[in-house]
């Protein structure tokens, strides 16, 4: 035995050894990217269930996804609690959690309400619509809404200053009449005079003093409202070169020949105001010779009173010879009389108009409000509101012309409005809206109004709304008087009325304007009226669709009451609606969206809030992987040593 050579066993000892050595090493190779996978299957599988957790009621209610978490630890402690069984399976892969954080994380709030608007597309793009508008008529809807808007400001501005030029005409027939009852006192002083009736004369010519003492009052007042017009038409110039950039070439020179008949009226008025001018210094110089005649006559009747003659013949002095001098200087008090058309000839006519402005600027909503309805008492009590946080931009971010109409469509369908008849619960909208919770325990009513107007009552976004659609109805319906050639001769004659001029003078030109704007106010407040009782309005009218006339118009003034307007065509108060929430912000819509989703919400689940529903998050863990098919012995297994497992990391993102 001591001649045998062990050189063979070693080296094949050493050989098996580096082959077995390699191959554990690629069986712990392999072993650990398949660690890797498992892991990640594992982590995916986790944050699926994360991600399950969705809000039940929100989506029942409006379809959106979003989980509700506090803050990062919570969803870390649900992802720890998915991923733990993965890791407690006795396999190939041991490992062991150390930590986990949440790496990104967004909100519905986040972002100015990105994810709340995708969250309503990705529905509402899966949808079959029957949509009230389209893109094609999009756009058009927007101009012709601001042009309504445009046209309405300046129709407001201007009706005023009509107002004001026929103030500045009654301040003229103020002067005309004074001028009259001068006249008349003379006369009547002329026939004192020639009645030989000292007192009488005196008593006559102290009432002429009175009323030529009152002119100059009368021309100081008249100058200064003739002042003001002018100062305001030419700031008001101003404003409508700035509006009219908003308005379609036609609109735009009807309004500008509209305006001219202003400048016109007050171009006129400057050569009016010169012989006005002079009246006042007339004035003073008629007093003085008033007073001189008062004279003259008191010198008179003391020659009369102290004549004495011995003369028993004589029939005392001569009465004829002591007055002719009296009454040629009195007679030479010349009184002017205007020489031009002025003055308001049918002031009922022209008050009956006027109370038509003032019955809208006194109490819109009863005004317009249908007989047997109420307004709702409603109001936002929720705490914490979305649109209240400070992350909100406005007017941070744009939307596409199609994705708007999606969202005004989605918000149709999910959220109450003013109730009316011809609103009817849609399937996958009102009603689960009321699952929500019933208004009876608070809150809002006018949900979309309330993303119009953004106000805390109901009334009050109810009243926004309407002032917003009476600002379109008001100036769609003045574009289409100005365009249609009978209505217009109807106002013409309607201003001919009130001023009592025949002629197509400035002032009735002015006047035409302002009982085309009334007349428009008129319409609008009755299509209001209509809306809100069910009925329809079309966007443009047409004479058939037209229901106010002249006498209804000054019937409304008479009897401060309108009727009610609309028919069988055109758009639903919802659809009007949607027109108003296209003109506005995405972002100021879209956080009042969430004020009342969270509203309504809260009414269930008092402590639910929109900022925290998740939309994505991605999560990373930190884990410790523990050698299989290579370790470095029992004993630092056994001794639970750290130093020779090896970290691995993953991460797992998702959202809605």
């Amino acid at each position: 035995m001591r001649g045998i050579k062990g050189q063979v066993t070693i080296f094949i000892s050493m050989v098996m050894m580096c082959i077995f050595a390699l191959f554990f090493c690629l069986l712990e190779s392999a072993r650990t990217a398949g660690a890797g996978w498992y892991l990640q299957t594992a982590a995916a599988s986790a944050m699926d269930s994360v991600f399950s957790q969705y809000h039940r009621r929100l989506w029942d209610s409006y379809r959106l996804l979003f989980a509700e978490y506090e803050d990062t630890e919570e969803m870390e402690a649900d992802f720890s609690g998915f991923l733990q069984p993965y890791l407690e399976v006795e396999n190939w892969y041991p490992m062991e959690l150390e930590t986990t954080r949440v790496e990104e994380w967004l909100t519905a709030t986040d972002d100015n309400g990105a994810y709340l608007e995708e969250e309503i597309l990705d529905y509402m793009k899966f949808g079959i619509w029957d949509m009230d508008f389209d893109v094609d008529t999009v756009d058009g809807l927007w101009e012709n809404a601001k042009e309504a808007g445009a046209v309405k400001n300046v129709a407001e501005i201007y009706r005023g200053h009509a107002k004001d030029a026929l103030k500045l005409e009654k301040a003229l027939e103020a002067i005309s009449e004074s001028l009259g009852k001068q006249e008349s006192k003379k006369q009547e002083g002329m026939s004192r005079l020639r009645g030989y009736d000292g007192s009488g004369f005196r008593k006559k010519a102290e009432e002429l003093i009175r009323e030529l003492k009152r002119m100059p009052g009368l021309v100081d007042r008249y100058e200064k409202q003739a002042d003001k017009l002018e100062k305001e038409l030419k700031k008001s110039r101003k404003i409508f070169n700035e509006e009219k950039e908003d308005c379609k070439t036609g609109t735009d020179r009807q309004l500008e020949e509209e305006i001219r008949q202003f400048e016109s009226y007050i171009a006129q008025d400057g050569e009016r105001r010169k012989s006005i001018q002079e009246l006042k210094n007339q004035s003073y110089e008629q007093i003085a010779a008033a007073e001189s005649v008062m004279e003259e006559a008191r010198e008179v009747e003391r020659i009369i009173d102290e004549w004495e003659s011995d003369d028993e013949d004589d029939d005392g002095p001569d009465l004829e010879a002591l007055w002719s001098p009296v009454i040629r200087h009195f007679d030479q008090i010349h009184i002017d009389s205007l020489s031009f058309s002025h003055g308001v000839k049918d002031k009922k006519t022209e008050g009956w108009l006027n109370q038509v402005e003032k019955l809208y600027r006194s109490g819109l909503l009863e005004l317009v409000m249908p007989d047997g309805m109420k307004v709702s008492a409603g109001n936002l009590k929720t705490p914490e509101l979305p649109s209240g946080s400070e992350i909100m931009t406005k007017g941070a971010r744009g939307i596409s012309l199609m994705d708007h109409l999606l969202v005004n469509e989605y918000c149709g369908r999910f959220f109450r409005c003013f109730p009316t008849d011809a609103q009817s619960d849609q399937e996958g909208g009102k009603q689960n809206v009321q699952q929500a919770g019933d208004t009876g325990k608070g809150g809002l009513s006018y949900e979309v109004e309330y993303l119009i107007g953004g106000k805390g009552l109901d009334e009050e976004n109810l009243v926004c709304v309407i002032n917003r659609l009476l600002a379109i109805r008001e100036g769609l319906n003045l574009i289409h008087i100005m365009s249609d050639s009978k209505k217009r001769q109807e106002a013409q004659n309607l201003a001919m009325m009130i001023t009592g001029v025949a002629g197509l003078s400035p002032l009735v030109l002015l006047t035409t304007f302002f009982v085309m704007s009334v007349w428009a106010l008129g319409e609008s407040l009755m299509d209001i009226r209509g809306l809100l009782a069910g009925k329809k309005v079309m966007i443009f009218k047409s004479a058939e669709d037209w229901t106010l006339g002249p006498e209804e118009l000054l019937a409304i003034g008479r009897e401060g009451r309108i009727g009610t307007g609309g028919g069988e065509r055109g758009l639903a108060y919802l659809s009007w609606l949607k027109i108003l929430l296209f003109m506005d912000e995405i972002v100021c819509q879209e956080y009042r969206m969430m004020d009342m989703i969270q509203m309504n919400i809260c009414r269930e689940q008092n402590s639910f809030r929109m900022r925290r529903g998740v939309y994505r998050a991605r999560v990373g863990s930190s884990l410790a992987g523990k050698h299989v098919f290579f370790s470095l012995g029992f004993m630092e297994n056994m001794l639970n040593n750290k130093d020779h497992v090896y970290a691995m990391e993953i991460a797992a993102e998702r959202k809605y």
